[in-house]
């Protein structure tokens, strides 16, 4: 008679849910292919979440217990968008063994194939952690590629993939976390007066004279000086810059400053790219190419436009620090951050 087991998958909002909603049409399939072909598995996905402790933790070792009771699984496994880090080094899951649970932090998977990462990692540990057949070549398979384990006083183990090329994956996963495209709504005071300041630039012959006459490399420049001014303006103002004394044994803060910094930075250069457009829009609707030449003393093609408008762009982005002033600081602390980050980071407010 076959073994049935049945696994719980619970997940964070986000993209914890879509992983587990996408993991539930086929992990079960895997989990019989590709290690043991006799065991009946089920999968169920619960919206169940559990808030986070006094330290910032997800508690799942001590609630871990009581949703296999309640629900009647023989495992289950926490997908977190929470970073986790053991002495600075990437931590992709923690495991109780004797209970049947996992935890896995989706951020330590990088920034793509994350479904993908994730299946593979949860094959073994649940066919170890379910007493399948073949259960300690599962396990010797799921900690391929962690050289590093660590068991806590309470029977929690550490699986952690130390090294510079996964703390890198780990910002990446991070980043993409953060989500930065969701910042951008947050910023609309700071767009509105960025599109102000360059509109108002697109209309004086003297920023047309200003544009012609600077290099491509020069515009570059002058982009890339005003993102990095903006980016860094909105993380200093809004105070999302993490001390030390935040990380609460976490490690070094400048895992979760690069992800800040990335993630505002991207968020800008969005806007940025967005206020050219709209820009251009504008210079190609009201200056006629006769007046335009007129102005330069010279013939003029699409190219002076794009110099034009990349010249405002520019202009747009600095005034708009002005209207960050505006923006709401809860509002872009929420959405520069995934849920769990932004929960862990208010706490940590609160505590301090």
């Amino acid at each position: 008679m076959a073994k049935t087991v049945i696994v719980g998958l619970i997940a964070d909002p986000g993209l914890p849910e879509r992983i587990a909603d996408r993991l539930q049409q086929d992990l079960a399939q895997h989990l019989a292919s590709q290690i043991d072909e006799s065991t009946n598995w089920q999968i169920e996905v619960s919206s169940e979440t559990l808030p986070l402790t006094s330290r910032g933790e997800i508690p799942l070792a001590e609630q871990g217990p009581r949703l296999l009771e309640q629900h009647g699984w023989d495992a289950v496994a926490y997908l977190t968008d929470l970073p986790r880090r053991h002495h600075g080094q990437p931590i992709v899951a923690e495991l109780v063994s004797a209970a049947g649970i996992i935890l896995v932090s989706l951020p330590a998977l990088g920034a793509h194939r994350v479904a993908a990462r994730t299946r593979a990692l949860l094959v073994p540990l649940l066919t170890s952690l379910a007493g399948a057949t073949d259960a300690a070549a599962a396990a010797d398979h799921a900690r391929r590629g962690t050289s590093i384990q660590h068991t806590t006083a309470d029977g929690v183990q550490y699986l952690i993939r130390p090294g510079r090329i996964h703390r890198l994956r780990l910002l990446a996963g991070m980043v993409r976390n953060n989500q930065p495209g969701t910042l951008l709504p947050a910023l609309s005071s700071t767009a509105a007066a960025g599109i102000g300041t360059g509109a108002f630039g697109i209309f004086y012959a003297s920023i047309w004279s200003m544009a012609d006459a600077l290099p491509p490399a020069r515009l570059a420049l002058i982009s890339l000086g005003v993102t990095l001014a903006l980016s860094l303006w909105l993380i200093f103002y809004n105070g999302l810059w993490t001390a030390a004394r935040e990380m609460d044994g976490r490690g070094s803060p400048w895992l979760d400053n690069a992800a800040t910094v990335i993630t505002v930075g991207l968020s800008v250069a969005l806007m940025y790219v967005l206020l050219y457009l709209v820009l251009l829009g504008a210079a190609l609707t009201v200056i006629t190419g006769d007046y335009l030449a007129g102005q330069l003393d010279h013939p003029v093609s699409i190219a002076d436009y794009l110099r034009l408008a990349w010249l405002a762009a520019s202009l747009g982005t600095m005034g708009g620090a002005i209207g960050s002033n505006f923006d709401s600081e809860q509002a872009i602390n929420r959405a520069t951050y995934s849920r769990r980050e932004y929960e862990r980071r208010q706490l940590a407010k609160r505590t301090d």
